[in-house]
């Protein structure tokens, strides 16, 4: 960028203030965290969780019945008798193998690299080899999953079958209690965003979900927008990747580097 003889400072200047502004008025597009969804037509997309806004990546070709992310942030995907890797950037799905976990429908990654497991058919937890989908039974709940388990601030939680939030005990499987009901139906999703809260997804409809009572609160819709009935959901971070820069944050970079950039070109000019 070369200024011409006679394009002063004050020029330069209102180039700049223009410049900045526009990549500040990019960045703050999305303000909420963003939740990669699925939905009972196979597609995959991501959703602002505080506007509700809809990106759609694409088709699985594989109607998976819940997504998590891996502490690498890898995406892999449960349907009722498979498990996929999945490629988060097209939504193109590989099969791994089948885990044999009676209408397997509940899949999240712990901090460790552990992938847990639920079923709508079952009411054992289990834990899941990504390399070839073999489970281990890791015992019985009590509780069959309605959809999705997650952990956050320290809890392991599972949306139940009979639309309650279920409080797991990975030290004794057995001693998993219900904390209470979602107040809503189809709680299929269960995931903790990136600012820490945990939020639950039902039809088209995202919540936020209360620890202590289980009451689902606060409804974004993301419909018609292209995404249908929620099957499930996860967050980039939610099993310790490394975050993402969010667009306010890329745009505040660019703001600083445009900034120096045309600073030197002034002083050189």
């Amino acid at each position: 960028m070369a200024f011409k003889k006679g394009f002063g400072p004050m020029q330069v200047k209102s180039v700049v203030i223009a410049a900045l502004m526009s990549l500040l008025l990019a960045g703050t597009v999305s303000a909420g965290p963003i939740m990669h969804l699925h939905d009972s037509q196979g597609n995959l997309g991501t959703v602002d969780v505080e506007s509700g806004n809809v990106n759609i990546i694409g088709s699985m070709g594989v109607t998976m019945t819940d997504i998590a992310f891996d502490t690498s942030g890898n995406l892999w995907g449960i349907s009722f008798t498979g498990l996929y890797s999945i490629n988060s950037s097209n939504a193109s799905a590989s099969y791994i193998g089948n885990h044999n976990i009676a209408g397997g429908n509940a899949l999240v990654f712990g901090t460790d690299g552990t992938l847990y497991a639920a079923g709508t058919n079952t009411q054992n937890l289990y834990s899941v080899d990504t390399s070839n989908a073999a489970a281990t039974n890791l015992g019985n709940m009590g509780f069959s999953s309605g959809g999705d388990l997650a952990f956050n601030s320290g809890g392991f939680y599972m949306a139940s079958d009979s639309a309650e939030l279920i409080s797991i005990d990975l030290n004794d499987v057995s001693n998993s209690s219900s904390i209470g009901g979602f107040g809503v139906a189809n709680m299929y999703g269960l995931a903790t965003g990136d600012d820490g809260l945990l939020y639950g997804v039902a039809d088209t409809t995202i919540y936020g979900i209360d620890l202590l009572t289980g009451a689902a609160s606060n409804g974004v819709s993301f419909a018609a927008q292209g995404m249908g009935q929620a099957f499930g959901q996860s967050f980039y971070t939610e099993a310790g990747a490394s975050e993402v820069p969010e667009p306010g944050s890329l745009a505040l970079l660019g703001m600083g580097i445009l900034g120096l950039v045309v600073s030197r070109k002034a002083k050189a000019s």
